[in-house]
Formats: structure tokens, C-alpha cells, sequence
């Protein structure tokens, strides 16, 4: 596996403008890791998303993001309905870096 594989995937309801998802790529990119944008056409909860991402995930780690902008970080080895982390779309960035610090065994940011 190259390094431009290793990623975070962020699954995103296809009602959601791309442009909302910024603030959560900043976060991720200040953290120094990667991401893998994905639309998803049909209808989820955002935490069914970051399930689904976090199982696409070569970090197991992935963000769901729903039409309203309800986001969650998901890990691979949690059950479906108990996602590592849960906020919503205006507070991005910090949800975003938190993914990342959890990938990289690192204390979260408050």
C-alpha cells in the first residue's frame, strides 16, 4: 500500500454541498493525514456513513456526514450505533482533527 492510499474516508450525504465538508478537511490536513471524499446517493444517517467509511477506511477510522450536517467519527472495530465520536457540521474543523489525533494515538483537541 502506497502512502497516497492510506486515508480517512468521509462519506457524505449527496444533498450536502461539497463546500460545507471544508472545515472537517482542514482539520484533517493541519493533523497531516489524508482523506477520501465520497458522495453517497442514497439516503443514511451520518451514522450509518461513518460506519460504512470507517469499513472502507485502510486506517479503519472514517466520518459520516448527513444532510443536515450532523457528523460522527467512526472506528472500524466499534458496533454500528456507538460511534467514537458525535457534532455537528459548524464545528468541523475540531471533529475533523479529532479524527485524525485518533488515528495517530494522540490526545483529542477540546
Amino acid at each position: 500500500m502506497n502512502k497516497r492510499e492510506v486515508n480517512i474516508a468521509i462519506l457524505y450525504d449527496s444533498a450536502l454541498n461539497v463546500n460545507q465538508i471544508q472545515e472537517i478537511c482542514a482539520g484533517l490536513e493541519e493533523e497531516g493525514v489524508s482523506f477520501l471524499l465520497q458522495k453517497c446517493d442514497k439516503a443514511s444517517n451520518y451514522i450509518e456513513l461513518g460506519s460504512k467509511a470507517a469499513c472502507m477506511s485502510p486506517l479503519k477510522v472514517g466520518i459520516g456526514i448527513d444532510r443536515v450536517g450532523n457528523i460522527c467519527v467512526h472506528h472500524e472495530n466499534l458496533k454500528q450505533e456507538e460511534p467514537y465520536l458525535q457534532d455537528i457540521i459548524q464545528n468541523g474543523r475540531k471533529l475533523g482533527k479529532n479524527a485524525a489525533r485518533l488515528v495517530k494515538g494522540l490526545p483529542l483537541a477540546f
